[in-house]
């Protein structure tokens, strides 16, 4: 998956709901929310909230591959049996990651220094909504 699917899928994990195409690509909206939210990269190198020409203000939907803090929420939303898959899944990502490397110096130690992309990969795995492809 890019990080772009992987940042839409997990958005739509979350609740994000996409309602369209708008002046910086496809929206999306979230209830209880009165903001709409686009791809950061349809909009790269702009400071938000980016506003089309009827003052709508677009924001970016969370970076869950390059930020922790977007993917401690999102883990944060999983059951107690799912934080215990998703700690499966992320040792599975880092230990594939880690194959050519030097060994590793323990679970805890790779799982603590997991990056944003390691643990989002780990995050859809879990949920089921990872693709291969």
């Amino acid at each position: 998956m890019t990080t772009e699917q992987i940042n839409i899928a997990i958005a739509e994990a979350q609740g994000f709901r996409e309602r369209g195409g708008g002046p910086f690509g496809i929206y999306y909206d979230k209830e209880d929310d009165n903001r709409y939210w686009v791809s950061p990269e349809y909009i790269e190198g702009f400071k938000p909230p980016w506003t089309d020409f009827d003052g709508t203000a677009y924001y970016p939907l969370p970076n869950y591959c390059n930020d922790l803090n977007a993917m401690h929420e999102a883990w944060c939303s999983l059951t107690l049996w799912e934080h215990q898959e998703f700690r499966h899944e992320l040792q599975a990502v880092i230990a594939y990651a880690q194959e050519d490397e030097e060994p590793h110096k323990g679970p805890c130690h790779s799982v603590c220094n997991a990056t944003a992309l390691q643990r989002a990969e780990a995050y859809l795995k879990t949920i089921g909504k990872w693709n291969e492809s």
